[in-house]
């Protein structure tokens, strides 16, 4: 059809519309209330009231009132923006009026329609300063919903009213000059409001505006709830200070140099300290977090009479996804962030939501694609919203740290004391006992009494002695299995992977033998044959035997020779996967260096390098792998190097983080370079990440293990 000759069709809104931006876009009360009142502040108010009236029984006189100061509305606004759907008029003015230039809250246009969620029957009424009368409009969410109904009956051929045909009654009545603003009366109450009910709408309020924020400092935004509820009659909202905290952190950045401040744990002098690094793609931010132990969390939920509710995210001062997300059991509470997620291994004293307050700091400036998603309860999954949820998960993680070394040093002074208290003891005895032989049959018999309850005494402290003992070889062991769990599941696949293919070569055998033997002719090949089936068979029981290394103890030590073991792992384990990778590989290791350790551990330690390599490898030409050993004196120094993507100099710092990974996509948990420093480490031995051997690109890493402890 030729150009001129086109015709145009517009997209017209089903009335069902309404509905779904609002009783089932907003997932519950507590946020259509909150987006309401968030209106409120992109209209410049100072104070906003919301006023339940008859919400508990429900009547006909029930009713949810929210009234703002706001710089309030004419027809034309009501028109060309209350009533349009999506209005853009928040994301070109992303800033309110003088005098307080706020950075507007809202962006989609789609908040208005939060009214469906709390009542059926809606009138506005609103004016600027100066004009002489109201604006009345009045929306009956009932009758859309009549209409809805009505148009199911309809073929969908035929023509049938849209939501845009739908005609809202508006009318004006007589008011002050001098007043301004907004009010929403909001009538056929959807909901019984209880007390509880209230109460948490206050403490979501609270969050509204960030507490680092001085938004409210130089132009107040002040809520205040009217209930029929005792203690509720004018309450207004305050935002909870942080009274109780165990430790707080703050992180800022530097925007000129676009650097980024982050936590790190210093070893040396067990505490942590605050680096800075280049700007991730996430944006520059700042995050405040404040951590609880058990005693400071008795406080808080003493006080604020709720338990501690994790980390909140603010855009420009005002909070954003998710808010009001409060559930009456933590398992069921949304975890976005996946702090509470990585609570599965107990056993690292990881912290959880309960155990964290914190505040991230973001703006439309410096983190402009971090998105919210339209239902306010998640962020777009996008690499911005990812690297925000690194680095906080980073930051917990030095925290944890730092508590778990501090933890370490209290049970080594515990259990120092105690053993000092078992010799006093026993030097009290002594001592005892020398007295005894001077004194009267009397004082000998007052001392043997104390004698006899020194020893009740001592038994306590040895039997805590042990007991400690137990416990800590207990905790251990958790630990070491957990190890052996991460590493199972890394060379679960490896091993499906070798078998696959020794089977399957087997079987090619096998098949020759069935539709060829016997044959004299072929004598030479059956022999070459059945010696390729016994070297197969020879590679299946290394690979089991290897397997069935999980079963053992982590304690059970035996003479290793390191160059064996790596040829096993190259040259049997990992060979058929380095075949059909293209992956070469490289071992200089010319002494049969022994050691006597676990071999578990010690594999554990290059089965996760190798994981990792191949990982890096991937999608690269020449792929390399090598393994180089030096001994000196003193110790042994193993390099093993890669020729992949390597590692960015912002991450060297991170990457033996437990839950930091690069390869998520290929199934990395973060957990691999993690528990090989751990485990390095229990060999008094060090890991580090050093200048690449294998260069233009890649990673090498040197590991230091000494021979003495």
């Amino acid at each position: 059809m030729p150009k001129n000759s086109e015709k145009s069709i517009k997209f017209n809104f089903d009335v069902s519309a309404y509905r779904l931006l609002g009783r089932e876009l907003i997932t519950d009360r507590i946020t259509a209330l909150f987006e309401l009142v968030k209106n409120s502040y992109d209209a410049n108010a100072e104070n906003v009231t919301v006023e339940f009236q008859n919400i508990n029984p429900l009547s006909t006189d029930s009713k949810i009132i929210i009234k703002d100061d706001g710089i309030g509305m004419q027809f034309s606004d009501i028109k060309n923006k209350w009533m349009v759907i999506g209005t853009s008029s928040k994301r070109r003015e992303r800033l309110s009026p003088s005098p307080h230039n706020r950075k507007v809250s809202g962006k989609k246009g789609v908040g208005r329609f939060a009214v469906d969620k709390l009542g059926e029957k809606l009138v506005l009424k609103t004016k600027k300063k100066n004009d002489s009368q109201l604006l009345c409009l009045e929306t009956d969410w009932s009758h859309y919903s009549g209409l809805e109904n009505s148009q199911f009956k309809l073929n969908f051929e035929d023509e049938k009213p849209f939501f845009t045909d739908v005609e809202n009654s508006y009318w004006y009545e007589d008011d002050s000059k001098d007043n301004q603003g907004t009010t929403l009366e909001i009538s056929l109450v959807s909901e019984i409001w209880t007390e509880e009910d209230v109460n948490r709408a206050y403490k979501e309020l609270s969050k509204l505006v960030s507490p680092n924020s001085n938004l409210k400092k130089t132009y107040p935004f002040n809520i205040t709830i009217k209930a029929p509820y005792s203690g509720f009659e004018n309450k207004i909202v305050k935002t909870q200070l942080i009274d109780f905290a165990t430790k707080k952190v703050e992180l800022s950045f530097n925007a000129v140099n676009k650097k980024q401040e982050i936590l790190q744990y210093n070893k040396a002098e067990n505490d942590l300290s605050l680096i800075s690094v280049p700007e991730r793609p996430c944006g520059l931010l700042k995050l405040t977090l404040y951590y609880f132990n058990q005693e400071d969390k008795r406080k808080y939920k003493s006080h604020f009479k709720s338990d501690i509710d994790g980390i909140k995210i603010y855009r420009d001062g005002i909070i954003t996804t998710p808010f009001a997300e409060y559930v009456s059991h933590q398992e069921k509470q949304k975890d976005i962030l996946g702090i509470d997620k990585r609570r599965y291994s107990g056993f690292f004293e990881r912290f959880g939501s309960r155990d964290l307050l914190g505040f991230v700091e973001i703006t439309d400036e410096n983190n402009p694609n971090i998105i919210e998603s339209t239902n306010r309860q998640g962020f777009v999954d996008n690499e911005a919203w990812e690297e925000l949820r690194k680095f906080i998960i980073e930051q917990i993680v030095q925290l944890e740290t730092y508590y778990k070394n501090i933890k370490k040093s209290e049970r080594e002074s515990t259990k120092s004391s105690l053993g000092g208290a078992s010799k006093d003891l026993k030097s009290i005895k002594k001592e005892i006992a020398s007295i005894k032989k001077e004194a009267s049959p009397q004082v000998k018999q007052k001392l043997k009494n104390i004698e006899a309850n020194l020893g009740k005494i001592q038994g306590s402290v040895t039997k805590s002695i042990k007991d400690y003992a137990n416990l800590e070889k207990e905790s251990k062991q958790k630990e070491n299995l957990f190890f052996s769990l991460v590493s199972l599941q890394t060379y679960a696949a490896m091993f499906s992977h070798m078998t696959k293919h020794t089977i399957g070569h087997i079987l090619t055998s096998a098949e020759y033998f069935s539709k060829n033997y016997p044959n004299q002719k072929l004598e030479s090949r059956f022999i070459k044959i059945s010696k390729n089936i016994y070297n197969e068979m020879l590679k299946l029981r290394k690979g089991v035997d290897f397997m069935l290394k999980y079963a053992k103890s982590d304690t059970e030590f035996e003479e290793i020779n390191v160059k064996n073991l790596v040829l096993n792992l190259f040259e049997d384990i990992y060979f058929d996967r380095f075949i059909d990778e293209n992956i070469k590989t490289e071992i200089v290791i010319n002494d049969d260096l022994i050691l006597n350790y676990n071999r578990k551990s010690i594999e554990d330690i290059f089965d996760n390098l190798i994981s990792n390599s191949i990982k890096a490898l991937k999608g690269r030409n020449d792929k390399i792998i090598k393994c180089s050993s030096i001994t000196s004196k003193n110790d042994l120094t193993i390099l093993f190097s890669d020729n992949g993507i390597g590692i960015k100099e912002e991450d060297k710092f991170r990457i033996f983080d437990i839950f930091f990974t690069k390869t998520s996509e290929d199934g990395g948990a973060g957990m691999g370079l993690y528990m090989v420093k751990t485990r390095v480490e229990a060999m008094q031995g060090n890991i580090e990440v050093v200048e690449n051997e294998l260069k233009p690109s890649g990673a090498t890493f040197k590991i230091t293990l000494p021979f003495k402890k």
